[in-house]
């Protein structure tokens, strides 16, 4: 009924630390070492509703991915769309940029380059890592979760993208409070959707983060729970 560990790896597993064992008949279910006292104990359905809960990292790499698919991606991409048709206009215009339309501009090309490096680079790159972690290798009964090695490391890239849209989102309702203020090539309307769509953006950011932050603690408590057993 129970399969992996030898009763004898059992014990050294469950007792470590100790110098000797002072607990002995266990028995492995899942990621769970466990003594049954008897014989109708229900130990397994019990067991069943903790497994979804101990497996967190595939937990937290279905919500990114979601989040990705769902949200994050839809929504760089319409931002994409929208700042490629107002640049396309401004060029059409030909009228030459001076003074603040100038910093506009650049700051305008600037974040439309981030953008298109947070969707095309970022979020694909992200998905794609997450796939091992979404497929679970069966081994001897027990299933072996691939963790995620550098969560820390994508939670501050991906704020920094946060603070990227955070200054554009600064700029671009400064101009809706001055309408009079607007380069010749945008007009209120199309700044009014555009600030819109990338203030979603911004909001899914600050989820994607928040994601990667909990599950980068939860790995960390995890990790101190396996040493400290």
């Amino acid at each position: 009924m129970f399969s992996g560990l030898t009763p004898t790896s059992r014990q050294r597993r469950f007792c470590e630390g100790f110098l000797f064992f002072p607990i002995k008949h266990l028995r492995k279910y899942g990621h769970f070492i466990f003594r049954q006292y008897g014989g109708h104990a229900g130990v397994k359905s019990l067991l069943d509703m903790k497994l979804g809960a101990l497996d967190f990292n595939t937990r937290y790499a279905e919500s990114i991915q979601q989040c990705i698919t769902e949200e994050a991606a839809p929504k760089a991409l319409r931002v994409l769309d929208k700042m490629e048709a107002a640049y396309a206009r401004m060029q059409a215009a030909g009228a030459p940029v001076t003074g603040v339309y100038q910093d506009f501009n650049e700051l305008f090309i600037h974040y439309y380059r981030e953008v298109m490096v947070y969707h095309n680079v970022v979020l694909r790159n992200l998905k794609e890592e997450l796939k091992p972690v979404l497929k679970p290798k069966i081994t001897d009964g027990t299933t072996a979760v691939a963790g995620y090695d550098h969560i820390h490391k994508v939670a501050k890239l991906v704020k920094e993208f946060l603070i990227q849209s955070k200054t554009i989102l600064t700029l671009l309702d400064d101009f809706v409070e001055k309408e009079n203020n607007f380069p010749a090539a945008y007009s209120h309307k199309e700044i009014v959707l555009l600030v819109n769509d990338i203030r979603q953006l911004y909001f899914t950011q600050k989820d994607l983060v928040q994601l990667l932050k909990s599950w980068a603690r939860d790995k960390d408590i995890h990790g101190l729970q396996t040493y400290y057993n």
